[in-house]
């Protein structure tokens, strides 16, 4: 299942990027490979830490000089989450994250900062292991903000924070918070 996502989602942006033309399609190629990430969630339900992997990309328009952008993206995750009482369950999950950014300084093409902050969308399309009564829910919706630290204009270290909108289980129960870290090339 997850690789017939996975190649729909390679077709589609494929499809995309012959139809924008060379010059046009040069462009998305270079922000898709410029804005590759790959990162670590510390997740806490209820007071216990669990984790899950990504890696992803996305694209980067600026809409006010090159201050300040929108960038959505796609992310594949993988991970477990735990619950009170020792109830835990993983899972591996499709995330659009979509983000407003504002680059808040670039010293000499050394050292640059940006803050962001937006909303994420997240499709859980298999999950294993679930010992909770209840089933989980499989659309999860959240706010993400963070900052970005880049360093020679060739990569970045990002930290964020993330508050589910949404609940992990159908009773309710299981409202996600996360610390997460990245890595941009």
């Amino acid at each position: 299942m997850i690789r017939k996502i996975l190649l729909l989602i390679a077709a589609c942006l494929l499809s995309f990027t012959i139809q924008a033309g060379s010059q046009a399609s040069q462009i998305i190629l270079k922000q898709l490979i410029e804005n590759a990430h790959g990162g670590v969630e510390l997740h806490t339900i209820d007071g216990q830490t669990s984790y899950s992997g990504y890696v992803g990309t996305g694209y980067q328009y600026y809409f006010y000089k090159q201050k300040a952008y929108i960038k959505p993206e796609l992310d594949i995750k993988w991970g477990e989450y735990k619950y009170q009482s020792g109830y835990h369950v993983e899972t591996a999950s499709i995330a659009i994250p979509v983000t407003i950014g504002y680059h808040l300084f670039q010293q000499k093409d050394i050292i640059g900062m940006t803050v962001f902050g937006g909303g994420r969308y997240e499709q859980i399309v298999h999950s294993a292991n679930n010992n909770y009564a209840y089933g989980i829910n499989n659309a999860q919706a959240g706010l993400t903000a963070g900052t970005s630290i880049s360093f020679f204009n060739k990569f970045s270290i990002n930290a964020s924070y993330y508050y589910g909108l949404t609940t992990l289980y159908k009773d309710g129960s299981g409202r996600v918070s996360s610390f997460n870290f990245s890595f941009n090339f």
